[in-house]
């Protein structure tokens, strides 16, 4: 989670910081987690390989059932999180999968409904494999309108250089890590700057493994010529079906979108498919 991704208009960009005051609430919220995702992810790491999914839990079940420890990890007691009877999850803890995902390109999707403050990690974020606070420069993107009054659709997309994360479409934040390739691991997070919400409910949360660089094909020298493309360029508007180069490898786009810095071809896999 796979969404699709709408029409992206970019108007604004800006370079921000995470502010200190946040990223240590997030990561004493997670201390109680750290140990077991570090434990669990040593065996349970998720390999590279073909696309496919690799983490679903749509929260089917009667009403006050608790969470399936199988597949994650609650920073509290099973009265913390439990079924509603009607596919959702009512939660007022923070809980992170159990599952540590080590796929180089991946997309990860929950659809959450939540009041929360700014920045859309407050309420679906990534930790690496020891539990800890992912680090490094944060861009703030156009697309974060979400609020508490519906469900709301979250996404993150990762390669190994980046982390984008999305609400109902629409590129909200970039991370460029410290520690660039790093195993995460999801957190359904409601520790967020001293600002607490009551609840959190859960329509379902979904991971889909990114797919290895495939071979070129051979093209024999009676097959037609390849169809001529320009090269990808920042800030220019793509429609389906437009073909861009990048590094020497030709790319077919998905969704109509205008390019932005760091939206290279070969890092966001959901808007651009290799020819």
């Amino acid at each position: 989670m796979l969404f699709k991704v709408p029409a992206v208009k970019a108007r604004h960009r800006s370079t921000w910081s995470i502010r200190p005051r946040a990223i240590i609430a997030l990561a004493v919220a997670c201390v109680g987690l750290a140990g077991a995702v570090y434990l669990t992810g040593q065996s349970d790491v998720a390999s590279a390989a073909e696309h496919r999914p690799v983490f679903d839990d749509d929260f089917q079940g009667e009403r006050g059932t608790d969470l399936d420890r199988s597949k994650w990890l609650l920073d509290g007691d099973n009265h913390n999180a439990r079924l509603d009877g009607e596919g959702n999850l009512i939660v007022d803890r923070l809980i992170s999968t159990r599952q540590a995902f080590a796929e180089p390109f991946g997309h990860a999707e929950a659809r959450v409904k939540v009041r929360r403050v700014n920045g859309p990690w407050r309420a679906f974020s990534a930790v690496d494999k020891y539990g800890r606070v992912l680090r490094g420069k944060v861009e703030k993107l156009d697309g974060d309108a979400a609020t508490g009054d519906d469900f709301h659709t979250y996404a993150i997309d990762w390669t190994p250089e980046t982390v984008v994360w999305s609400v109902d479409g629409q590129p909200s934040l970039k991370l460029t890590p410290d520690e660039p390739g790093l195993p995460i691991a999801l957190v359904l997070n409601l520790a967020t700057d001293g600002q607490r919400p009551a609840r959190m409910v859960v329509d379902f949360v979904r991971v889909t493994a990114g797919e290895k660089p495939q071979p070129m094909p051979t093209v024999s020298s009676s097959a037609p010529p390849a169809p001529a493309a320009p090269p990808w360029k920042v800030r220019t508007s793509y429609a389906p079906g437009d073909l861009v180069t990048f590094k020497g490898a030709t790319y077919r786009v998905k969704e109509a979108h205008t390019a932005l810095p760091g939206w290279e071809p070969s890092a966001l896999p959901n808007l651009f498919t290799k020819v």
